[in-house]
């Protein structure tokens, strides 16, 4: 197969996270840090086939997703442990909405793609997930606790409402439940920390994570305690997984190594690597396919390059 890089976007500082939006064609989000996050201000670029807007946060930010229920609402997550909600049609003016309830920097935000409710998850270097409820006034409506250190990710299942997987510093991959009130663990999912997550949009049952021992390990959750298939080929830490929206049978993961890599999934040859592109020496934490194009993926790089990507040969 052959990957092509069909447009580049230059940044001003390391890129921490991207996200395509679910209501606009190619219109995406754009996450990035001075200083790689570890200090100093943030940028939200929001880019669309017809304009871009900017909106610029004193704070670290590393992490977006786009409002599920308004197309004209992202929302974010702040080094200073908040949740900051931007309008999109007010350029670089301030949050409309800032929510503060954890008490480390939050690393991950998520919004339910079921669309059956207002429903907003965020992780933190807390150790919890907090769940908001969007439906009248925006309020905290549970937190959920059990990982012992740093929630990197978790994620809404995308059909199954009230189902959420997370991963942690504590090598740990769990599943919460909240219409059930379970909770069930995997205590050693990898031998290192977890970074990032990604349920399957065709198979309710699977989904796939990535770890600092430089590998991916892809779950069933009916039989959470063996990994179904782990993937190696990485050389350093998988910081983001994502499964192909268009087909089931393909992932993307980017990592520390600077590499993007493709794999297929189908059940003879469930583990084998498809495609290698090593874009860069710097890390790559954005990572994102396109929801209204197949083939087509975005990867961000702390070069402070963004890539559009498309496969175009199998």
């Amino acid at each position: 197969m052959l990957l092509r890089v069909n447009a580049e976007t230059r940044l001003t500082d390391a890129c921490y996270a991207i996200r395509y939006s679910p209501h606009v064609v190619n219109q995406l989000a754009i996450v990035s840090c001075e200083n790689y996050g570890i200090r100093g201000r943030s940028t939200i670029q929001l880019i669309s086939s017809h304009d871009q807007s900017v909106f610029n946060w004193s704070d670290a930010v590393f992490d977006v997703s786009f409002v599920e229920t308004d197309p004209s609402l992202i929302v974010c997550g702040s080094g200073d442990g908040s949740l900051l909600v931007w309008q999109l049609n007010k350029t670089n003016s301030s949050p409309v909405l800032s929510l503060r309830e954890h008490q480390r920097e939050v690393w991950c935000v998520h919004w339910s793609e079921s669309r059956s409710s207002d429903a907003l998850l965020s992780t933190s270097g807390d150790g919890t997930i907090k769940l908001w409820n969007f439906d009248s006034s925006p309020m905290l409506q549970a937190t959920l606790s059990g990982h012992e250190s740093v929630v990197y990710e978790a994620r809404w299942h995308p059909r199954r409402p009230g189902l959420i997987a997370s991963v942690s510093a504590d090598c740990s991959l769990r599943l919460f439940d909240i219409k059930q009130s379970s909770n069930v663990i995997s205590p050693r999912a990898h031998p290192a920390e977890i970074l990032s997550l990604d349920w399957s949009k065709y198979d309710d049952h699977l989904l796939v994570t990535g770890a600092c021992d430089n590998r991916l390990r892809l779950w069933d959750i009916r039989m959470i305690t063996n990994a179904v298939s782990v993937f190696d080929g990485h050389e350093a830490a998988v910081r983001r997984v994502k499964f192909d929206p268009h087909r089931r049978d393909r992932l993307a993961s980017t990592g520390y190594d600077g590499q993007l890599k493709l794999w297929n999934l189908t059940p003879t040859n469930s583990n084998i690597n498809m495609h290698t592109e090593r874009f860069s020496k710097d890390f790559i934490y954005g990572l994102d396919w396109n929801l209204f194009e197949r083939n087509k993926l975005v990867v961000g790089s702390w070069d402070r390059i963004v890539r559009f990507c498309e496969i175009v040969s199998m």
